[in-house]
Formats: C-alpha cells, structure tokens, sequence
C-alpha cells in the first residue's frame, strides 16, 4: 500500500446541475444522475483553510470537466464560473488522505488518451 502525494475532492452534482444538464441526457443517463460523485486528485492540503483555497482553486477546471461530459458546446454552459455558482451546483467533500491499494503500477493519460509518463508509486 502507497499513501499518495495527493489529496482529493469529490463532487456530486445538485439539483442545477441536474436541471442544466437534462437536456443533454439520454433516458440511460437520467437513470443514473443521482449523488454520483466524481474524484479529482489535487496537491495536498494540511488544514481546512488550505482545503477551501485547493477547492477555490481548481474548482473552475472541475466545472468545466463536469460539464464537458454533457454539453461540448461552451456557448450553453452557464457563466461565470466560478466558486459561488460551483456550490451552488455541486456538493463538495473532502479527502485529505488518498492511499493506493491496487497490485499494478499507477498510470495516467494525457486529455488525448495517451499514457503519461508518472512514477510508479503503487509500489509498497
């Protein structure tokens, strides 16, 4: 087992997101679209205040990947985004220690699906 030098935030998504992104779904994704959350691996934090300033942070890429799994035409995505509307959209909690527990080496792809070099850290 390999603890990481990540933390992570977990967002699932609230009724807005939902309403915003009914009408891209198909019946199979209405189905499912419920407190499924997604995970994102940031740098690590030490204390609630360096939690929030992480989720402040990075909060509009998270925005953006989570409404580009519904809509790719940025001209329908609501603006601006930013924190206040991301909480507004999106339950957030926290994880400040992520550990590996898999048996293979830890990869990563670029956004064109390739890998991407990154240490083996699943090693224990």
């Amino acid at each position: 087992m390999a603890v990481l030098n990540r933390c992570a935030i977990a967002v699932a998504p609230r009724e807005p997101m939902r309403a915003w992104s009914r009408p891209f779904q198909t019946r199979e994704d209405m189905e499912g679209l419920g407190e499924e959350e997604s995970l994102y691996l940031v740098p690590t934090f030490d204390d609630d205040n360096e939690a929030q300033r992480c989720v402040d942070l990075h909060c509009t890429a998270i925005f953006r990947a989570e409404l580009e799994l519904w809509c790719r035409d940025r001209r329908l995505w609501p603006e601006p985004l930013g924190p206040e509307l991301f909480h507004r959209w999106f339950r957030v909690r926290l994880f400040p220690l992520v550990e590996d527990l898999a048996d293979t080496p830890l990869q990563a792809y670029d956004p064109e699906g390739r890998l991407f070099p990154k240490p083996d850290v699943s090693a224990s």
